[in-house]
């Protein structure tokens, strides 16, 4: 605190001694321009003595009795009306005899008369300062800045010489007392100003100081919290680092456990499927093998899960390899919604697929991957729906293979697609849930479509149903792309069902214009005359059918009966007609109808 003060103190006194200093300087500034001006009108004044005076003046003026009283009051009265002309103090001439200086003319002003100290000729000049003396052997005019008994003069001593070349002194004052106040006086002002100011800011000074220690002290308070935050991050930094090398560490026990467990499940679950499919080759009672049935559909669900975890394990382990092949890109979709025949049959819906225009018949794609995400996502669609079906469309864009799986199920809720991506996450999490399954299908999915360069997402989820979008970074494989169907010029097909999702897979296929829908069976009798096909959906009344079928006979039209499979018909429509089994395919359509080549494939 001590040296503080004296820093503060020493600062003070810095600042007094610049106020100074700088009043010092302006102070002699002003008296040399001052003292310039005054030199000037001086010299010019001095010059014109010679003028004033008789011409032989100085070479008279040497003795004490040379001029007469007469002659000095003239040149007494002549010298003081050139020097108010000229707004001077003094005008006036000297010599020197025997080293004493004697006036030998001089003016005079009214305080000179008032002090009786008026000069007059021969009045000697003891107390002259020595530039007095030196002026006369000087060359030069010299300046003189002196006190005497008569004031502050400034004054120039000009030597000169008579006619007779005798050497005397020119001299004009200029009494300078009153400019020497002023400038004092004005530098005295800006001193005590500064003063004054420097009254005025030392107590803002010193509220400012101790505003700032104040500050100090809070930041230096803040700035150890600080510190100590940061400490304790780092702690937490280093203890978080270990946790997360912990995880990692347990995460891999876990991969190879997984991994290990379900490779050990799967031999002796493989096991138990074909001991019951050898116990189903066997004689066996009704309830027998609906016991069978329900042993082996158990293995068959446990065998998913070991291999979902499988998945999963080798995903995390990053063993999930690709294996890129070249597949044709209908077959191959085909193959995949084919699986789902069963399924479908069981809870009665309805599977389409589609191709949009321009997708290439033949890609470089990993088939096995690519094959689990159609089967997630058609499998999940089938669970959550109860009623209407599915659409599943594939298209191209830019080096994507692109597709949707639209449902007609519950829904998803908000809350729920937000972690449907998770490992063993569901829609309903709960142990009372209507539906099954691990919660791995979606996550090994969407992994697999970013290992593709693709991604994974739900688009669209209400009360209506949802829809899943994917894609996938394929190579193109050849110019040749899926070909659509037409109908050759002037034949047409009848559809007859209830299911709108039916109806707009025909009309997308086949096209508007070589479409009618109608909504009754009298309306189907009527048109079979008009039509080339007339395809009825299994889903409706059998005896309808039979009756659209009886009507039909052995006309023109071509009857087609659109079932699932294991739909087994009446009596009466088990002949004469073409069955169309669900999924529904193009290349299916294309089959049970080119027998009766109506319907061909655009080349």
């Amino acid at each position: 605190m001590k040296w503080r003060f004296k820093r503060f103190a020493g600062a003070i006194l810095v600042y007094i001694f610049g106020v100074f200093l700088i009043a010092s300087i302006s102070y002699i500034q002003e008296r040399e321009r001052f003292l310039a001006d005054i030199d000037q009108r001086l010299l010019a004044a001095a010059s014109n003595i010679p003028t004033i005076l008789p011409e032989n003046f100085h070479d008279i003026a040497r003795t004490s009795k040379a001029i007469s009283y007469e002659q000095d009051q003239n040149n007494l009265e002549l010298l003081s009306l050139h020097a108010s002309t000229g707004d001077l103090t003094y005008l006036y001439s000297y010599v020197m005899v025997d080293g004493i200086i004697y006036f030998t003319a001089c003016n005079y002003i009214e305080n000179d008369i008032k002090n009786n100290q008026v000069v007059t000729y021969w009045t000697g000049y003891p107390e002259g300062a020595p530039e007095y003396f030196d002026a006369m052997t000087a060359k030069e005019p010299i300046y003189v800045t002196a006190g005497d008994s008569w004031g502050l003069f400034r004054t120039i001593l000009m030597p000169m010489t008579s006619p007779e070349g005798l050497p005397y002194v020119a001299a004009a004052d200029m009494d300078i007392t009153v400019i020497e106040n002023s400038l004092k006086h004005a530098v005295l002002s800006v001193i005590g100003m500064s003063i004054v100011l420097l009254a005025i800011a030392i107590p803002l000074i010193l509220a400012y100081r101790s505003t700032y220690f104040e500050m100090n002290a809070q930041l230096l308070t803040l700035n150890k919290q600080l510190q100590r935050d940061i400490d304790q991050a780092l702690i937490l930094e280093a203890e978080l680092k270990e946790a997360t090398h912990k995880a990692n560490v347990a995460n891999e026990i876990k991969g190879q456990f997984l991994s290990n467990m379900s490779h050990e499940l799967r031999t002796p679950i493989n096991g138990i499927s074909g001991m019951n499919q050898l116990l189903l080759d066997t004689a066996l009672t009704e309830e027998q093998e609906e016991y069978i049935e329900m042993c082996n559909l158990s293995a068959q669900v446990l065998l998913d899960t070991v291999n979902q975890i499988l998945d999963v394990a080798a995903i995390e382990a990053g063993g999930l390899k690709m294996h890129l092949e070249v597949v044709n890109t209908e077959d191959f979709f085909n193959g995949i919604v084919v699986l789902f025949a069963a399924q479908v049959a069981k809870k009665r819906l309805d599977l389409v697929l589609t191709f949009a225009e321009g997708v290439p018949a033949e890609i470089e794609v990993d088939p096995v991957n690519l094959r689990k995400v159609l089967i997630n996502l058609i499998g999940n669609a089938i669970k959550f729906t109860d009623s209407g079906g599915i659409r599943v469309a594939i298209s191209w864009n830019d080096g994507h293979l692109q597709g949707e799986v639209r449902d007609t199920g519950m829904g998803i809720p908000d809350a729920a697609s937000k972690r449907i991506f998770e490992v063993f996450q569901q829609v309903d999490n709960s142990y009372a849930r209507a539906h099954g399954g691990t919660g791995l299908g979606l996550s090994i999915s969407r992994q697999i479509c970013n290992m593709m360069q693709g991604e994974l997402s739900l688009h669209h989820s209400d009360e209506t149903g949802s829809t899943f979008k994917f894609s996938v970074q394929t190579r193109v494989m050849g110019d040749s792309i899926i070909q659509p169907m037409i109908m050759p010029e002037g034949k047409r097909l009848c559809v007859y069902t209830d299911s709108a999702l039916l109806k707009q897979w025909i009309i997308e296929e086949l096209g508007k214009d070589n479409v009618d829908v109608i909504g009754s069976s009298q309306e189907a009798l009527f048109s079979a005359d008009d039509h080339s096909f007339i395809l009825v959906d299994g889903a409706l009344n059998q005896d309808v059918c039979g009756s659209i079928q009886q009507s039909v006979g052995s006309g023109a039209a071509c009857f087609i009966w659109v079932s699932w499979v294991g739909q087994k018909l009446v009596a009466n429509v088990s002949s004469n007609v073409r069955i169309l089994h669900k999924p529904l395919t193009r290349s299916s359509l294309v089959t049970v109808c080119s027998s009766n080549s109506c319907i061909k494939i655009k080349s």
